[in-house]
């Protein structure tokens, strides 16, 4: 393999990966924004902590601590696919068009 096929294949896995993390990501913090859209006001979401009930206060804490194992369990799997990954060859196919001739036997 040349070191310009190389470059492309670094360049390939750099790219899949990028588009692998940002996806996982917001795959994550989109689930986490879900729960506080529907069970936030458990926790008094949105409001000063200072202004919070007892009860608020209760939540919030559990919520807290629910926030941070999804967050550290999302970024251990992302950091095992990132580990993954760089055991693979691979390259991006690009963005491919094929063109087809009209009575060609071949694409009939």
């Amino acid at each position: 393999m040349n070191r310009k096929e190389q470059e492309f294949e670094q360049v390939s896995k750099k790219r899949l990966t990028n588009n692998v993390t940002k996806k996982f990501n917001t795959t994550t913090i989109g689930s986490l924004a879900i729960f506080e859209e529907f069970f936030g006001e458990l926790w008094g979401h949105g409001i000063p902590y200072k202004d919070l009930t007892e009860d608020e206060l209760y939540f919030r804490k559990k919520w807290s601590e629910a926030r941070t194992k999804v967050l550290d369990l999302g970024n251990s799997n992302l950091r095992g696919f990132q580990s993954e990954i760089s055991q693979y060859t691979l390259t991006w196919n690009k963005y491919v068009t094929h063109f087809y001739i009209k009575g060609d036997r071949d694409n009939d």
